[in-house]
């Protein structure tokens, strides 16, 4: 994975959204800039570009004077960067199915070619300019050409570098900009918690069986609420849980191969064969 930071505007407001902070959006129970947060969570570097609230850790600045558009956004977030990777992330804080796009524009810059970057582009071929990733330099460069952001557009700023377009397949560039999209991706959201959920289910009736305790004792979205950062992060949403089951068996039954519980909780989830249970001396 390539070193970069990561710049996401969230000082917009939706003009058909009732001029609602678009960052404060919540979408499927998660708000809007957290999702995309979560998305660069690997970035060296993180900066929100707007009057909003955000985790230890990460940068907050704001484009001079606010309020003078995404270009002047993107600049005010370079300037913020100390010491700048080597690629720049730069995203809307509306865009609900990021955490499907970043991968994607981070294996890009493997690629064997000299572009100054990549970004989404839409069916019809549309460049998604706050949907991408950046040679930082030349992104740099391409500011001080552009000479006063204010009210001026990302396409302009972006104009003078040579960019890949990556199509976008899954639709993960669908931003927020009105209540019909908010009604789409909530539907998206549900549809796929839903089927999460009933692996989810099955995975701690099979753990619960195992270690031989109430599978009624486990609050799997309580234990997930607790845990939000840990289980949002994407690759192992049951961690916690698992964790949970483990704590559970062996205070049930103090004594027992603590070892053994976990693997026990690891074969629920992988279905692989365990080895008997070591004896206790």
């Amino acid at each position: 994975m390539p070193e970069f930071d990561a710049i996401i505007l969230a000082g917009g407001r939706g003009s058909r959204l009732g001029g609602v902070s678009k960052a404060d959006l919540v979408v499927g129970g998660r708000r809007l800039l957290d999702v995309v947060l979560e998305a660069v969570r690997r970035a060296r570097t993180t900066v929100v570009v707007g009057p909003v609230a955000v985790p230890d850790g990460v940068l907050v600045t704001v484009e001079d004077p606010p309020g003078t558009g995404p270009a002047a956004g993107i600049v005010a977030g370079l300037d913020a960067v100390g010491e700048p990777a080597e690629w720049t992330v730069a995203l809307a804080c509306d865009l609900p199915g990021v955490q499907a796009a970043v991968p994607r524009l981070l294996a890009a810059t493997t690629r064997d070619d000299d572009l100054d970057g990549y970004c989404l582009a839409s069916a019809e071929g549309t460049p998604q300019w706050l949907l991408g990733i950046h040679r930082t330099a030349r992104l740099r460069v391409a500011a001080r050409a552009y000479g006063d952001p204010r009210n001026r557009s990302v396409r302009g700023l972006l104009a003078g570098m040579r960019l890949g377009l990556l199509p976008d397949v899954g639709d993960d560039g669908r931003d927020v900009d009105t209540w019909a999209d908010h009604a789409h991706w909530n539907e998206f959201w549900r549809d796929r918690m839903s089927q999460d959920e009933t692996g989810w289910q099955e995975f701690v009736d099979r753990a619960c069986a195992a270690l031989e305790i109430d599978p009624g004792r486990v609050d799997i979205h309580g234990v997930l609420e607790l845990s939000r950062e840990i289980s949002h992060a994407g690759a192992r949403p049951m961690a916690p849980v698992s964790a949970h089951l483990w704590g559970l068996a062996a205070g049930a039954t103090p004594g027992r191969d603590l070892d053994y519980l976990r693997r026990v909780v690891e074969d629920a989830a992988t279905s692989a064969p365990l080895p008997p249970e070591k004896e206790k001396k």
